[in-house]
């Protein structure tokens, strides 16, 4: 088996949006540049996602970062409004507060505050086969489908399904490694809401996924697995730490992952969603 790498790269822009795909991903702080850069948000201060809506995915964004500029229109056809993407910018709210029937606002940090993690990152790396296998034991949804309910920001290939659980061990305790010349610190397996069974096309809530995917991931476990600490079998992605040193740097497609060791986390994130 060749050596683990990277095979897709995905940046959210929006949270809780539609993924941009690129070759390249430059390293902000604490996370990928651009990602989550942006949020919708209420007036009672929560954020319009997800866990509070499946209207979320009935809107379509596109994207383009160089311009600043984002596309928006209803997923099953119809005119397609653009946008400047950014704070303040009055017509995008009045489409967003439109759209979702409440007043909504987007706003945008620069420093990782929107992250599911704000204190470490919510980068989240998958192994395209762990997708696979979920996909073939739910046997209901496209790949595509499966992909866009765990919204990682790294894919890799090269190992076998779950081997991206390497990248951390026992609560409190993380893994040093690289992606190419960025290091980073796997912290803790990703664990799942009540996002990944609402359909990423149509918002629809599938009420028997969490239970099927947690019979898969409970076959399919890796010998050695560290899962079984953290309380459930409704995990899925790993999440990591990227050092401040890292920033500017560049993770690239076909980059490959070198593990290097065990570390002392000074933080417990093995518990976030």
């Amino acid at each position: 088996m060749k050596n683990p790498y990277v095979s897709k790269i995905r940046i959210y822009p929006i949270k809780s949006l539609d993924p941009i795909e690129v070759s390249e991903a430059e390293i902000g702080i604490r996370s990928l540049k651009y990602d989550r850069a942006y949020a919708m948000v209420a007036e009672d201060g929560r954020y319009v996602n997800g866990k509070r809506t499946g209207r979320v995915n009935e809107l379509k964004a596109t994207y383009d970062l160089q311009k600043g500029i984002v596309q928006l229109s209803h997923r099953e056809g119809g005119d397609i409004s653009e946008f400047e993407l950014r704070e303040g910018n009055t017509d995008l709210d009045a489409y967003l507060s439109n759209f979702f029937d409440l007043k909504v606002i987007l706003i945008h940090r620069t420093e990782g505050e929107l992250m599911d993690i704000p204190s470490a990152s919510s980068v989240t790396i998958v192994s395209k086969k762990s997708l696979v296998s979920i996909h073939k034991d739910l046997n209901s949804y496209s790949l595509e489908n499966i992909r866009l309910r765990f919204r990682a920001n790294i894919e890799i290939e090269g190992v076998a399904e779950f081997w991206e659980e390497k990248l951390f061990k026992t609560p409190g305790i993380g893994m040093r490694f690289k992606i190419g010349d960025v290091e980073m610190i796997g912290v803790s397996p990703r664990a799942r809401c009540n996002v990944p069974p609402q359909d990423p096309f149509t918002g629809e809530s599938d009420r028997s996924f969490a239970r099927k995917m947690m019979k898969s991931r409970a076959k399919s476990l890796p010998e050695n697995s560290d899962l079984a600490h953290y309380g459930s079998m409704y995990h899925l992605t790993v999440n990591t730490y990227l050092p401040d040193t890292e920033k500017g740097k560049k993770i690239i497609l076909g980059d490959t992952i070198e593990i290097l060791e065990p570390v002392n986390l000074r933080y417990n994130d093995s518990q976030t969603h």
